[in-house]
């Protein structure tokens, strides 16, 4: 084969076996170089970054011969692993899947077995030798190490002699063969049949192979591990057709930019618009029922800290609702400024009628004689001016970070389409909501999800505070570990819907690539979105956006079109009688029991957006109602993922600390103090004792204790690790 020497050590090269890779590209070769005595040295050749060919192995872990035949070879049909190239190649030429390992017997650990992942059956082959078992053992305990491990079965060859191979029970059947060259088309039929015959006798893997070693705690005998893998349920991505048009083109170009998940941006953008909408209109989803929702959101952006840039995406909208912010807050200025004179005009005016008053009371009218109709007019005018003072002027405001009872009802008086809390990290107000002292808060954000109650409280101290219409949005960050220990609480039956009401929550796959991206942004696309924000600020729902009012109610309301009607009838029938009917999540049932306002909510949304920007007027159309049906499947797809993580902690904790044992950064034996004082991510104390019962229960680990001294505490037990991983 050409790229390599044809001698070596003064022996002339007699046969190379190619080394491929996934997608049958050629990464290496492994070359027999023999002189006329029968010595032979094996050499393997791979390139080198800025080189050709190379003699030895390359960087562990090493590929395996035959991969690209394993890619191909579907996960139900065995696969044969005999020791070395010359038999595997032997296999492969009469149309078997067969595989092995770069070095024999001696290098097997430092293989790259990942690819039979998922693999059914495994035939390993020895040599007829004490290496060729030593082989089989290493093999079939990295096999058992695997996420998915295949069954493994043992075929011994009959008639093999000392030391010998697949190749020389061939030559059995076939004289003269020399083991490299083809061996004849019409034997190839044959022989796989005889061959796939030997499979018959396959013996069950030794329970000699299974037995560790003996410790102060006697003789351990190890079952083969059980897969622990991470039990995360996949998400549905995000794609740009679920984004409102006039939005696409920015939070598109906002995500490229940063290079992280749309999904934050996008949600963020939504409940923003939710918010300036709030309490300003509403839709009653029922063709005649008065049933009625608010289109303000909460949402929850959820990932690792410093990896997805969650609180950068999530500030690329707020941005816009700051800007809006202060533009009304230098509306407010001059209003105040024109207010503040108006007053002053009014105090002085007032002033001058009440020293009339005084003159005309000490009888300083015309011949002393004070006129009933110069009083009647003073009265008059008296009153005109107290009755129509300038009112106080207050600053429109569209976001807060507070939460306070007291502030949060003055916010709702003067803000009476609502206004949004927006916290970076949004785990610290939810745990802080679980403390006794801030049950009436707790409840008072439980009541102003609604977007259409009102608040009345009187504290002596405080004296009476009063808000006609509660409506708040939120918008915030969460850390999945931190979420974890709180959704585990929930579940324990301290639940009384806080979460299910973070319908908005998305907790994204991380990217797996990454790019640096430095373009200019998308400054056409973000005014326009920022445009849309404007006109809903003060949109007149009624004219403008030709929603309908009831005699009862003074808030404007819009309904479904007639096809619109019919997709909400659909898709509402489905929830009520299968989702939710079916669900065994209780979590998840509540949070499909909160889509009865979210697809409503949406829809009525991207209405909205529609109206501001121009396209749309009156009852919300069917295209709103099947994007927000899109959108609650995709919303489905996330919470699924979140209340998933509340199910069994100890598991996660077991993911993490089986990966810190594949990667042997623990002595064995181990004790959980030697785990937690390393302080890593997600095992402390809790968590390593839980996760180490899940993995002795998985027969990853086995619990030792020693003896108790006379004095003194007794020591730690001791968890021994399955030598599959050493």
């Amino acid at each position: 084969m050409s790229g390599i020497p044809q001698t070596y050590n003064g022996k002339p090269l007699i046969h190379a076996w190619p080394y491929l890779d996934r997608q049958g590209k050629i990464i290496g070769i492994v070359g027999r170089y023999q002189d006329g005595s029968g010595k032979k040295d094996i050499v393997p050749f791979f390139k080198r970054r800025g080189s050709g060919w190379a003699a030895g192995a390359p960087d562990d872990p090493r590929p395996l011969f035959g991969l690209d035949r394993l890619e191909k070879q579907p996960k139900d049909e065995a696969v044969i692993l005999p020791e070395g190239e010359k038999p595997a190649a032997a296999l492969q030429g009469l149309g078997i899947c067969a595989v092995t390992s770069l070095g024999g017997a001696n290098a097997a650990s430092n293989t790259d077995w990942t690819p039979f992942n998922g693999i059914k059956t495994v035939y390993i082959v020895p040599d007829n030798d004490a290496p060729g078992e030593h082989y089989a053992q290493t093999v079939y305990r990295a096999l058992m190490a695997l996420d998915s491990p295949p069954t493994v079965k043992i075929i011994r060859l009959e008639g093999l002699p000392d030391g010998g191979d697949i190749v020389d029970w061939l030559q059995g059947f076939v004289a003269g063969w020399d083991g490299y060259t083809p061996i004849a088309e019409n034997l190839h039929k044959p022989l796989k049949e005889e061959f796939l015959e030997a499979l018959n006798t396959a013996e069950p893997v030794p329970d000699s192979w299974r037995v560790a070693h003996s410790g102060n705690a006697g003789l351990f005998v190890w079952e083969p591990p059980n897969p622990i893998a991470d039990q995360t349920p996949p998400v549905q991505a995000l794609p740009p057709e679920l984004i409102p048009e006039p939005y696409r083109a920015w939070l598109a170009d906002v995500s490229h930019r940063m290079q992280t998940p749309m999904d934050f941006a996008v949600i963020s953008a939504i409940v923003i618009t939710g918010s300036v909408i709030g309490a300003g209109c509403g839709i009653r989803p029922k063709r005649l029922d008065d049933f009625e929702v608010i289109p303000n959101l909460w949402g929850a952006c959820i990932g690792r800290p410093s990896v997805v840039l969650k609180s950068p995406s999530m500030k690329e909208p707020m941005q816009l609702l700051d800007r809006l912010q202060a533009d009304y807050g230098e509306q407010f200025e001059s209003d105040k400024a024109a207010a503040e004179f108006d007053s002053v005009a009014n105090d002085a005016m007032l002033d001058d009628v009440k020293n009339r008053i005084k003159k005309a009371a000490k009888g300083h009218g015309t011949d002393g004689v004070v006129k009933p109709d110069e009083i009647t007019k003073l009265r008059a005018d008296y009153l005109e001016l107290t009755q129509n003072a300038t009112p106080e002027v207050t600053r429109r405001l569209f976001k807060t970070n507070e939460t306070s009872i007291q502030s949060m009802t003055v916010l709702q008086n003067q803000n009476p389409r609502g206004i949004l809390v927006f916290r970076d990290e949004l785990m610290g107000l939810l745990a802080g909501w679980d403390r006794e002292d801030k049950a009436d808060e707790r409840a008072y954000f439980l009541e102003g999800w609604n977007g259409n109650g009102s608040y009345t409280d009187f504290k002596i101290m405080r004296g009476l505070t009063d808000a006609k219409n509660v409506c708040i949005s939120l918008l915030g960050g969460i850390q999945p570990d931190k979420l974890k220990r709180y959704l585990y609480h929930a579940l324990q039956g301290n639940n009384d819907g806080l979460m299910q009401r973070l319908q908005l929550a998305v907790w994204p796959d991380e990217p797996e690539h990454w790019e640096l991206v430095d373009t200019v942004p998308n400054k056409a696309d973000k005014q326009r979105a920022y445009g849309i924000l404007n006109a809903l600020a003060e949109l007149d729902f009624i004219g403008q956006g030709g929603a309908v009012q009831s005699g009862d109610d003074d808030r404007p309301f819009f309904r479904f079109d007639q096809d619109g009607q019919a997709v909400f009838n659909s898709w509402f029938t489905e929830l009520q009688t299968v989702k939710i009917a079916q669900e065994e999540n209780p979590l998840m049932a509540e949070h499909l029991g909160k889509f009865r306002s979210l697809m409503p909510s949406l829809a009525l949304i991207f209405h909205c957006i529609d109206v501001a920007d121009g396209k749309a007027r009156g009852d919300v159309s069917a295209q709103a109602a099947r994007l927000a049906v899109a959108w609650c499947g995709y919303l489905e797809s996330h919470a699924r993922r979140i209340y998933a993580m509340a199910e069994s902690p100890e598991h996660a904790a077991a993911v993490r600390l089986a990966g810190k044992i594949k990667a042997k950064a623990l002595p064995n034996p181990f004790t959980a103090k030697d785990v937690y004082k390393k302080h890593w991510h997600g095992l402390d104390k809790p968590e390593v004792d839980a996760a180490c019962n899940v993995l002795i229960d998985e027969n990853w680990l086995m619990m030792a204790r020693k003896p108790k001294p006379a004095t003194g505490r007794p020591p730690l037990p001791e968890y021994h690790i399955n030598p599959i991983f050493l």
